[in-house]
C-alpha cells in the first residue's frame, strides 16, 4: 500500500509539472512568413529602398547537459520578390532577393521563482542575395548584390507556464556585427572589377514572442539591423579607376511562424 501510493504521488507530480520551462534536448522546424524592407541613406537623406514579402523555412536544435547548461544551431533560409525604390533612378519591381542567417549559441538556464531566464550568446553568419539586374523606370540599369555578415549575438530568453502543458516564451536579443563585407557586381554593367566593401560598425536586434506546447509553437517576430558606412572600395574599367561606399543602411522585418517541435 505504501508503495502504490508513493507510485501515485510521483505520477501526480509528473502530471503537473507538464512541459518544463527548462530548456531540453530536441529540435524544432517550421515556415514563416515576413514583410520585410532596406534602406539606404547618404547624411540623413533617403537614396533608396528594396522592400516586399518573404517566405521562410528555419530549423534549430538543441542539446542540453548538466549544470543547466545547453548549446544548439539555428538556421533560417527567406525568400522573395522585392520592390525597388531609387531618389534619382527610378522604380523596379519584382526582384529576387533571398538571404541565409545560420547560428551556433550557447547558455544556461536560472530558475527565477515559477519562471526561467536563459541567457545565451556564440557566433552567427548572414548571407543575402539581391538581384537587381535589368531596367527601372528611368532607364537606369541594376546589377547583383551581396551582403555577408559575422556577429556576436548575445541574448536572453524568458520563458513562465501556461497551464501543465503549454509555456509562453519572449527572446530578445542584440547582434554585434564583428565582419560585413558588401560585393556589387559592377561586371554586370560591363566595368572590369566588382566593388568589395568592408562593413566594420553596426548591430542587430530581434525579439521573438512564441506561445509553445509539447509538440508545437506559434508567435511573432522582429528583426533589426542598423549598419553604418562602409570603407571606401574600388573597381575599374580598362582604364579608368573609380571609388564607391555602402551607405548607411536599415533593415526591418515584421513575422509570424509556426513550428513543429520534437524531442
Amino acid at each position: 500500500m505504501i508503495s502504490l501510493a508513493m507510485l501515485a504521488s510521483i505520477s501526480t507530480t509528473a502530471s503537473a509539472q507538464g512541459l518544463p520551462l527548462q530548456t531540453t534536448t530536441g529540435g524544432e522546424i517550421g515556415i514563416q512568413v515576413s514583410s520585410y524592407k532596406y534602406e539606404e541613406d547618404r547624411n540623413g537623406s533617403f537614396l533608396m529602398s528594396l522592400e516586399g514579402k518573404k517566405l521562410g523555412l528555419t530549423g534549430s536544435f538543441t542539446q542540453a547537459y548538466g549544470d543547466n547548461q545547453y548549446w544548439g544551431g539555428d538556421i533560417r533560409y527567406a525568400s522573395g520578390n522585392a520592390d525597388y525604390t531609387s531618389a534619382s533612378t527610378g522604380d523596379k519591381s519584382a526582384n529576387p532577393d533571398s538571404y541565409v542567417d545560420a547560428r551556433v549559441t550557447f547558455g544556461k538556464d536560472f530558475d527565477v521563482g515559477s519562471q526561467v531566464l536563459s541567457p545565451y550568446t556564440g557566433l552567427g553568419y548572414r548571407y543575402l542575395n539581391s538581384d537587381l539586374r535589368g531596367y527601372s523606370t528611368t532607364g537606369a540599369a541594376g546589377y547583383r548584390r551581396t551582403s555577408n555578415y559575422i556577429y556576436l549575438p548575445l541574448g536572453v530568453t524568458h520563458r513562465f507556464r501556461m497551464g501543465p502543458d503549454a509555456r509562453f516564451a519572449t527572446t530578445l536579443e542584440y547582434d554585434y556585427l564583428l565582419q560585413g563585407m558588401q560585393r556589387s557586381y559592377m561586371t554586370d554593367l560591363g566595368y572590369g572589377s566588382d566593388l568589395n566593401n568592408q562593413q566594420r560598425n553596426g548591430y542587430g536586434l530581434r525579439l521573438n514572442l512564441a506561445y509553445e506546447a509539447e509538440s508545437w509553437s506559434a508567435g511573432v517576430f522582429y528583426h533589426y539591423w542598423n549598419i553604418a558606412d562602409s570603407d571606401i572600395g574600388v573597381y575599374t574599367s580598362p582604364s579608368l579607376v573609380y571609388a564607391g561606399y555602402e551607405p548607411h543602411n536599415i533593415t526591418r522585418e515584421v513575422g509570424v511562424q509556426v513550428k513543429y517541435r520534437f524531442r
